[in-house]
């Protein structure tokens, strides 16, 4: 099975730090359970249909915008900075960047294998259920502080 994963960086204001990201993608190379990445771009079909989709979404439920999905679409379309498409982000500060339209691919096992609470969330039902089994784990380990990218 694998693990797709797009919009690298895009969870910065989550506390998702860019530098551990591709520390575990160097690691999951190292021991084969990364497969690559590849560039999602403006003419290609599937993010037209993206585009569609996320248009189709925002007009069904226009006080609940994806960020992620904007900030994804924003980056494949050559945005870049601190720009907004959302109003509803106006007043926070983006990054938007070519690496949110990159697709990472993993062996899903080989990303298992590396979660150290995996067990805590195999009773979990939903996303509130997976927020507070993360937030409980972080609490009884030393969590390393933040390390910026030397770019």
């Amino acid at each position: 099975m694998l693990l797709v994963c797009l919009g690298f960086g895009v969870d910065t204001h989550h506390g998702v730090p860019h530098a551990q990201v591709l520390e575990a993608t160097a690691d999951l190379t190292r021991s084969g359970g990364c497969l690559g990445a590849w560039s999602l771009t403006p003419e290609m079909p599937d993010v037209q249909r993206y585009q569609d989709a996320l248009a189709f979404v925002h007009d069904a439920m226009p006080d609940f915008p994806s960020i992620v999905s904007t900030s994804v679409l924003d980056a494949i379309d050559g945005h870049f900075g601190n720009h907004h498409s959302l109003s509803s982000t106006r007043g926070s500060e983006l990054f938007i960047n070519p690496l949110m339209g990159l697709y990472w691919a993993f062996e899903l096992e080989a990303v298992a294998e590396r979660n150290l609470y995996l067990e805590r969330l195999t009773d979990t039902m939903t996303v509130g259920a997976v927020q507070r089994a993360i937030e409980a784990f972080r609490d009884e380990v030393c969590v390393r502080p933040w390390q910026n990218i030397p770019l």
